[in-house]
C-alpha cells in the first residue's frame, strides 16, 4: 500500500512539474530583439557567421542576394515618413508615426536595422529626441561593417548628459545585435526629455566624427564597406526622425 501512494505521488508531482514548465515557457519573455518577421532571418544567420569571422567577401556576397538594398543618387531618407518600410524590426516595440520612428519605453532593448547599405564614406544627419532618461539607458545610432567592426553614437548612456562614440566587434540576426564595445570618445551634451538634438555623423573613409550643435568628437575608423546601420533603443524610450544620407 505504501509503495502505491508513495508511486501516486510521484507521478502528481512530475506531472505538476511538467505544466508549471509548460506555463512558465507559455508566458516567458521572449530574447531581446526577437524578430517581428521571420523574413530573412536565415541569411542574417549567414551574415552573423560571416561578419564574425570578418569574411568580407562572403558578407558582400550575402548582400547581393538579399534583402539589402543600396540608396540612389547621391543619397537619400532612410525613412519615409510613414512607415518603417525599408527597416527591419527585431522586436515589435517600433512604430512610424507623423514622420517619427518611436521606441517606446520598455524593460528591454530594441534594434531596427536599415535594410539600405553603404557602399561608400558617407554622412548620416537625424534627430532624436528621449521619451524618458535612466542611467545606462542610452539612444544610440550604430555601424557595422562587412568585417564586423563598428563604431556606435550614444546619446545619455554610460553618463548622464553625454554624447559619446563606442566601438568593437558587433554581429546581428534575428535575435539582435551583439558583441563586445568600448568607449572611445565622450563629450558633455545637456539632455532634456522630449526636446530633438541634431546629430551629424561623418564616415570619410578614415575617421568617424560626431556632431551636436557645439559639440564635437571623433575617432579613426576605415571600415570594409558595405556598411549596415542599425538604431537602438535601450529601455528608455526614444523617437528618430529626418534620417537621411550624403554620400561623399
Amino acid at each position: 500500500m505504501f509503495g502505491r501512494i508513495l508511486t501516486a505521488t510521484i507521478l502528481a508531482l512530475l506531472v505538476s512539474s511538467a505544466i508549471n514548465n509548460q506555463g512558465s515557457a507559455a508566458f516567458a519573455h521572449p530574447h531581446d530583439g526577437v524578430a517581428a518577421t521571420d523574413e530573412g532571418v536565415s541569411e542574417s544567420d549567414s551574415l552573423a557567421a560571416a561578419m564574425g569571422r570578418g569574411d568580407v567577401d562572403r558578407v558582400r556576397k550575402l548582400v547581393e542576394e538579399g534583402r539589402w538594398q543600396s540608396l540612389e543618387d547621391e543619397g537619400g531618407d532612410l525613412f519615409n515618413g510613414e512607415s518603417l518600410e525599408n527597416w527591419w524590426a527585431l522586436s515589435d516595440q517600433w512604430q512610424a508615426n507623423s514622420g517619427e520612428i518611436i521606441c517606446p519605453t520598455s524593460d528591454r532593448k530594441h534594434f531596427l536595422i536599415s535594410e539600405f547599405v553603404l557602399h561608400q564614406p558617407f554622412q548620416l544627419s537625424y534627430q532624436v529626441a528621449a521619451l524618458a532618461r535612466a542611467h545606462g539607458d542610452g539612444k544610440m545610432v550604430g555601424i557595422v561593417d562587412a568585417a564586423g567592426d563598428n563604431v556606435l553614437v550614444a546619446l545619455d548612456d554610460d553618463e548622464p548628459h553625454t554624447i559619446q562614440i563606442d566601438s568593437g566587434r558587433k554581429v546581428f540576426d534575428a535575435a539582435g545585435i551583439r558583441g563586445p564595445w568600448r568607449r572611445e570618445a565622450y563629450a558633455p551634451l545637456p539632455m532634456e526629455v522630449g526636446k530633438w538634438y541634431e546629430v551629424l555623423c561623418t564616415l570619410d573613409g578614415e575617421n568617424f566624427a560626431v556632431s551636436s550643435g557645439n559639440v564635437e568628437i571623433s575617432r579613426p575608423f576605415e571600415p570594409q564597406f558595405p556598411v549596415f546601420i542599425w538604431l537602438e533603443v535601450q529601455r528608455s524610450g526614444a523617437k528618430f526622425r529626418e534620417l537621411r544620407i550624403e554620400k561623399l
